[in-house]
């Protein structure tokens, strides 16, 4: 073979790998990111705070009480946090979620929940619920106590910053449960309960 016949080969060579490098260079795209959805918390800013009644509620069987914090926008519930109360004591309460209808609210969600259990005196529990929950804005959330003694730790009405929960009495098993309508009226109170829902706008 004489010179010019090896360098011709030789440069057919290095045109066929360049543009074999150029093919595989022009078929890999960079990544796409896939969308991030960050949560958020619906309820009392709790952070850094100290309830001024850290064992919860001492006597308020049959309570409802309303955390007035509207959901910012259709999303999806998927868990709910709350502060550990500072007492020994496994204490059971119901989360509702109610939407506005005209002069009342309608309760659309019912979830039991349990303090801390095993019992801890310290720290946040997160109950995840079993799958996302969809909510509207301007839902609210609340929670009712068939028991004397409250799960959730909460600033009193003296003691309270946002003021936002507000409670009422004699409300039975079957006045909360779903589908069922409570009216606006005869709430009252101004405190913080220390407990937020985890919020975020796509499952």
């Amino acid at each position: 073979m004489n010179k010019q016949s090896h360098q011709a080969r030789l440069l057919l060579f290095l045109a066929i790998l360049s543009l074999s490098c150029s093919s595989i260079t022009i078929a890999l795209k960079p990544p796409t990111a896939e969308p991030f959805t960050p949560a958020e918390q619906i309820g009392f800013d709790y952070a850094s705070q100290t309830p001024a009644s850290p064992d919860g509620d001492g006597s308020a069987p049959l309570h409802l009480f309303l955390h007035k914090y509207r959901a910012p926008n259709d999303g999806f519930i998927t868990a709910v946090a709350y502060l550990n109360d500072g007492d020994s004591v496994s204490e059971s309460f119901d989360l509702l979620i109610l939407r506005p209808d005209n002069n009342d609210w309608k309760v659309i969600y019912r979830i039991t929940l349990s303090d801390d259990h095993p019992s801890a005196k310290t720290g946040i529990t997160m109950s995840t619920l079993p799958s996302p929950f969809p909510i509207q804005k301007n839902d609210i959330f609340a929670h009712w106590q068939y028991e004397a003694d409250g799960a959730i730790p909460l600033n009193t009405d003296n003691e309270a910053l946002d003021g936002f929960s507000v409670g009422q009495y004699d409300f039975r098993s079957a006045d909360v449960e779903i589908g069922q309508s409570i009216n606006k009226e005869g709430f009252s109170g101004q405190r913080d309960y220390f407990i937020n829902l985890i919020f975020t706008t796509a499952p």
